[in-house]
């Protein structure tokens, strides 16, 4: 048996008051095989200064998933210095996605410090 990894997703939109204008991706489950077994799990305090994620314990990229912990402020989040393609509101998460070998990840806080989780898992 290969090393595994799992992601579950599922996504769903309902009018407040249109009953009938809804919207449903039914849940997805679906495996990945999983060549290494490098992992990173770390809370980092993103500021106001766009700041690099470097991924330790994980030799070559793979899925990454971003949580904002923070209660009040945004985060932009993007591949490129100055270049923000995501934004996480306070509490929402990004991902999971597959990170492109060698690519780096730049996040940056709206207003104040807040702390991000960074769940990445070797390809």
């Amino acid at each position: 048996m290969a090393n595994e990894i799992t992601i579950t997703l599922a996504m769903e939109r309902r009018h407040a008051t249109n009953l009938s204008d809804t919207h449903t991706f039914p849940s997805l489950r679906k495996q990945y095989n999983q060549t290494g077994v490098g992992q990173d799990d770390r809370k980092h305090s993103i500021g106001t200064t766009e700041e690099s994620i470097t991924l330790t314990d994980v030799t070559t990229n793979g899925f990454v998933l971003l949580h904002n912990l923070d209660t009040a402020n945004y985060v932009q989040w993007g591949f490129a210095t100055g270049v923000y393609g995501g934004r996480m509101k306070a509490g929402e998460t990004a991902g999971p996605f597959r990170l492109e070998p060698g690519a780096t990840l730049y996040l940056k806080s709206n207003t104040a410090a807040c702390r991000v989780r960074v769940i990445a898992y070797e390809d």
